[in-house]
């Protein structure tokens, strides 16, 4: 990759890293740099704990989406970043980004074969999977902390998804969110 590109997709990150603190739930560590997944595990760690301590039935679901960055296609990406208020202008800068770009690495003075690339960064991901995480945090009961309180029911760091499920039901809502 040349530095123009490289400066470009650095000052791109900047500006999105704003949608990414205004749209992600705080259960979603992927893609906000004050989030790692140290913190995915405390929250999960901290969930499972109380449900155990309180007694309260929960199975606890792991998602890995297998190649995940690479299942979303461009074309689905530039239908779901306008909803984030992502200016048309703004979307033609990633599109650029994502077209016909080939970078090679170089080992030892010599150029490898050009990389196609397919796989999205992990804020273009986030910002993808935010509408699935979004349903199921609305949709599942979530485990009760104290009077009316509730843990969200979904914890995500990239493509690795946690759902706290509490009741039978649950499971073909998820199903079908998927």
């Amino acid at each position: 990759m040349n530095t123009d590109y490289k400066l470009l997709a650095r000052i791109m990150a900047r500006r999105l890293r704003q949608v990414v603190a205004d749209q992600l739930q705080y259960t979603q560590y992927c893609g906000d740099p004050g989030n790692t997944i140290n913190d995915a595990m405390s929250y999960v760690h901290d969930v499972t704990a109380h449900a155990e301590s309180t007694g309260t039935p929960t199975c606890i679901l792991t998602l890995d989406f297998h190649n995940a960055f690479d299942r979303i296609s461009h074309a689905n990406l530039f239908n779901i970043l306008p909803q984030y208020g992502i200016s048309p202008w703004f979307l033609e800068r990633i599109r650029t980004l994502y077209t016909n770009t080939t970078p090679s690495v170089q080992i030892n003075g010599n150029l490898a074969a050009p990389i196609s690339i397919q796989a999205l960064s992990m804020v273009l991901y986030a910002l993808c999977l935010h509408p699935f995480l979004c349903a199921l945090s609305e949709n599942l009961e979530g485990i009760q902390f104290g009077l009316g309180r509730r843990c969200t029911p979904v914890v995500a760091y990239a493509d690795d998804i946690t759902v706290f499920v509490t009741n039978r039901a649950e499971f073909k809502f998820i199903h079908q969110t998927i």
